[in-house]
């Protein structure tokens, strides 16, 4: 008794493999799920960082009028930091998908009684608390280089070399400028 099996041929066979590539590509692209986007959270420390640095270096330089040397190098510290700053407001625009530059400056509520009287104004910032600001600056960015890849990895490399060689070179004590 003859059995009745189906005839194939090599075209039939071909074309058989072509779907059944074409649906695994289409069933394996469905299954992936989209790339994540790196988290912005993490820059927020070093963009507050240099935020900061910038400012108390300035800070630190306006009483130094006898010391134009170190003024000079805390004046271009301080717009170096604001540089910095930039650069990772950019970077956290980007990777968060708008590309408008956010502050996370707020105003404090007004008090509502009468004025005391006015507070005397803190003392100015010294050298070595520029110093150590940069030295955690460059300690956090370190940290976060371990961590990040591409141009993320580059960027904060870049700022703790920065801050290195800021309170190791510039703000050396009997360095150039001290």
């Amino acid at each position: 008794m003859p059995s009745a099996l189906p005839v194939t041929n090599r075209r039939g066979v071909l074309a058989g493999g072509a779907v059944l590539a074409a649906l695994g590509v289409v069933v394996s692209a469905c299954g992936e799920s989209p790339p994540k986007p790196p988290p912005v959270e993490e820059l927020l420390g070093p963009l507050d960082q240099a935020r900061k640095d910038s400012a108390l270096a300035a800070a630190a330089a306006a009483p130094l009028g006898g010391a134009p040397q170190v003024a000079a190098a805390l004046m271009v510290i301080s717009t170096q930091r604001a540089a910095h700053a930039r650069a990772l407001s950019t970077e956290i625009s980007r990777a968060a998908g708008s590309f408008t530059s956010s502050s996370t400056e707020t105003t404090s509520p007004s008090p509502t009684g009468p004025p005391g009287p006015p507070t005397p104004p803190p003392p100015p910032p010294v050298v070595d608390d520029v110093i150590n600001a940069l030295r955690a600056s460059a300690e956090s960015a370190s940290r976060l280089v371990a961590t990040s890849s591409g141009y993320r990895a580059g960027l904060l490399s870049s700022i703790a070399a920065s801050c290195t060689a800021s309170y190791q070179v510039a703000l050396v004590p009997g360095g150039p400028s001290i």
